[in-house]
């Protein structure tokens, strides 16, 4: 709805005069299933750079208190780099991959 779309009022969803509204845009966040894996804050916190650091403290917030947790679907030794890239490259990785660097 319009209180998603984040350039409507200012960066507060149109006519929101909410201070929490698009905290995280939901017409920008990418979802699988039922499941928020990804969010583009980069064109906003481009347009507005003060947008940046209260999203990333609420975020942080979040994790500090359980509320979510990063979803990582594979794993890779750091050796198999190549099988790591060629997994994201042909849509095998389900939101983020990670190398094991020990």
């Amino acid at each position: 709805g319009w209180t998603s779309t984040p350039l409507a009022g200012g960066g507060r969803g149109a006519g929101a005069d909410h201070a929490s509204a698009n905290l995280i845009p939901s017409n920008l966040i990418m979802m699988k299933g039922a499941k928020v894996i990804g969010c583009p804050v980069a064109i906003n916190t481009k347009l507005d750079p003060s947008l940046r650091q209260p999203r990333l403290q609420c975020i942080d917030g979040w994790v500090a208190d359980g509320l979510i947790k990063p979803y990582i679907s594979h794993f890779f030794d750091m050796e198999d780099f190549r099988e790591a890239f060629m997994a994201k490259w042909n849509r095998k990785v389900l939101a983020n991959c990670m190398l094991r660097c020990s």
